[in-house]
C-alpha cells in the first residue's frame, strides 16, 4: 500500500507549442486546440502516486492507450481569459479500460506562412498524473487548463 501524498498534476507546453505561440504573436502562424489522447505513462511504476517529469521536447505520449491511434476530438473549449484555454476532454463509459497517467492535447495549424504546415497537428501540451484506473463503467472528464 502506498501512503505517500500524491504528486500534483503538472502540465507543460511542448517546445513545438512554445515555438508556435511565438510565431503566432508575430502573425506568422495560428492554430486551434483540436483533440486529446490519454496514456499509460506518466506515473512512477514503483510508486504510482508519484509522477515522472514531462519531457517538453516530446512529440508523442510515453504510452498512448486511447485512442489507440490519432486523437479524440475535445468536447468543449473555454477561454475564461484571453491567455487561458480550458479543454474538456471526455473518455466515455465504454471507450477505454486501463491504468492511466498521462494526457496530451493536440493542436491543428490553421494558418502559416509555410503552406505545407496548414492542417497538420502537433502535441501542444502534456500532463502527467498519479495512476488512475479507468473501467468500462466509468466516465472520466479531464479539464486541462493552459495559461500562456
Amino acid at each position: 500500500m502506498f501512503t505517500d501524498t500524491p504528486d500534483p498534476i503538472l502540465a507543460v507546453l511542448t517546445d513545438e507549442a512554445r515555438t508556435n505561440f511565438a510565431q503566432m504573436t508575430l502573425g506568422l502562424k495560428s492554430f486551434k486546440v483540436k483533440g486529446f489522447a490519454v496514456g499509460r505513462g506518466g506515473y512512477n511504476d514503483t510508486n504510482p502516486v508519484k509522477i515522472i517529469s514531462v519531457d517538453g521536447s516530446s512529440s508523442s505520449l510515453i504510452d498512448q492507450f486511447f485512442p489507440t491511434t490519432g486523437i479524440k476530438l475535445i468536447e468543449a473549449i473555454e477561454m475564461p481569459t484571453p491567455s487561458t484555454i480550458v479543454a474538456n476532454c471526455r473518455v466515455a463509459r465504454d471507450e477505454s479500460i486501463s491504468a492511466l497517467g498521462e494526457i496530451g492535447l493536440w493542436a491543428e495549424i490553421v494558418y502559416s506562412n509555410a503552406i505545407s504546415e496548414i492542417g497538420t497537428t502537433f502535441l501542444m501540451a502534456v500532463a502527467h498524473f498519479p495512476i488512475v484506473t479507468k473501467t468500462y463503467r466509468q466516465v472520466i472528464l479531464y479539464r486541462v487548463i493552459i495559461q500562456f
